[in-house]
């Protein structure tokens, strides 16, 4: 399996600039991750899309909330 390759169970989905990195199964795991990722990645846009509404967050930068 690569990173692409949604695992059974996965709910969440994080994208760094639209290109797919991680799946996550619980939201407050997911939103943890991605902020993590947008910490590592402070020019770079982290989305967090849930696979079964639909919905996409834009994540932002933790010291900007």
């Amino acid at each position: 399996m690569n990173s692409t390759t949604k695992p059974e169970g996965a709910r969440y989905e994080i994208a760094i600039d639209g290109t797919t990195r991680t799946y996550r199964d619980r939201g407050d795991i997911a939103q943890q991750a991605a902020t993590r990722f947008k910490t590592l990645n402070p020019n770079s846009e982290i989305t967090l899309r849930d696979l079964q509404t639909g919905t996409v967050t834009v994540i932002k930068h933790p010291s900007s909330t």
